[in-house]
């Protein structure tokens, strides 16, 4: 059950989507929305010799202002947006790292809605709010694409099946999109995956209502692109997945399935770790 949305908002091109989003899911599952903003902590200049001036109050009230004035704008904006949600909607400000104030917040809530991060060069190094969400949180993460999206949201769902205890808890997670989906396909890649309680995964699903397609696909040289294509070769409106099967230097190394998903995904994406 989805009770409470909570909404990363920050002043990026694809906020509208998000806010449209959640609209959607709002009315869709009666749920409260929750739209948070972290507001970054003050930066203070470093410099050597005669740069290393003093920095006074006047610079950290100055920078805190202008944070305080995105916040208000953000809040408009949200605002707007969900007008005809009212009065279950709710705004909040925090002050620090989004990578560490959103999994916390995320922690009492039910579904996470966040923007998609491409990230290039060594930023691939360091995992993004989703993915800090997806690994540290408790509640689902819907990953809403950079690119925009604006087709339909969880009626024809693809589910990545392993076996794995990740995997499980994205079928839990999932649920509440699956037992209202048009089309449910739950896939596996590779004979071990297939034998990793497909079946049971599938009767689970029966037992609350969902009647999956079962698929079982030849194993894959890297599964995170073979998934992708999949569901855009079925016209899945949702991906869902679960999060770092193994460590997170063999990820970060071999560029793990997630991961992959996680960066080049065109449609919608449900995470859990």
């Amino acid at each position: 059950m989805i009770r409470i949305l909570l909404v990363h908002l920050d002043e990026d091109e694809r906020l509208d989507d998000r806010l449209q989003a959640a609209r959607r899911l709002a009315r869709r599952f009666d749920a409260l929305v929750v739209g948070l903003h972290v507001m970054p902590l003050p930066l203070v200049p470093v410099g050597y010799g005669e740069a290393a001036a003093y920095v006074g109050p006047e610079l950290m009230e100055a920078q805190r202002e202008a944070n305080r004035e995105r916040a208000e704008r953000l809040e408009r904006r949200f605002r707007e947006a969900l007008v005809e949600l009212l009065p279950e909607i709710r705004f909040e400000t925090l002050e620090g790292e989004p990578r560490v104030l959103v999994p916390e917040r995320a922690r009492v809530t039910d579904l996470v809605l966040v923007a998609q991060t491409r990230t290039h060069g060594l930023e691939v190094l360091e995992p993004d709010v989703a993915e800090h969400v997806a690994m540290e949180g408790v509640a689902p993460v819907l990953v809403m694409p950079a690119d925009g999206w604006q087709g339909p949201l969880g009626q024809r769902v693809l589910v990545g099946w392993n076996g794995s205890r990740q995997a499980a808890r994205a079928l839990h997670g999932a649920l509440p999109f699956l037992a209202t989906a048009q089309e449910v396909r739950l896939v596996a890649l590779g004979e071990e995956a297939s034998a990793a309680g497909l079946e049971d995964a599938a009767f689970w699903l029966q037992c609350h209502g969902v009647e999956p397609a079962v698929e079982r696909h030849p194993a894959a040289d890297r599964p995170g692109a073979r998934l992708l294509e999949l569901a855009r070769a079925g016209e899945a409106d949702l991906l869902v997945i679960g999060a770092y099967g193994h460590s997170r230097l063999r990820e970060l190394v071999l560029g793990g399935a997630t991961r992959h998903i996680l960066q080049h995904a065109d449609r919608p994406v449900v995470v859990c770790g």
